[in-house]
């Protein structure tokens, strides 16, 4: 089962949309969300982990282009992109 997540910043009201991290009922192989950054634009979204193709070591940022840097922890201290303040993440729900 995979997670809901929304990070918000509390300095500047920035808030994400809501984030599917994890893989459902069908496994990894169909999809597993990453959490990942980009150290660009600092723009913070997910990755399919799951992917197949060849290139998917070199997972870009769709609004960018720049290289993206997977999270391994939810709750690691994530900038905001707007002010650099720290982002507080929350479970929103569940997804299968």
């Amino acid at each position: 089962m995979g997670s809901i997540l929304a990070y918000r910043c509390s300095a500047c009201d920035y808030a994400t949309p809501h984030l599917n991290v994890g893989w459902g009922k069908a496994g990894r192989a169909a999809y597993w969300g990453g959490l990942a950054i980009c150290p660009a634009c600092k723009e913070l979204g997910v990755v399919n982990l799951g992917e197949t193709r060849a290139e998917r070591r070199d997972r870009r940022c769709t609004r960018c282009n720049g290289p993206l840097k997977l999270i391994e922890d939810t709750g690691d201290t994530i900038p905001c992109p707007h002010c650099g303040a720290a982002l507080r993440h929350a479970t929103v729900g569940s997804w299968t």
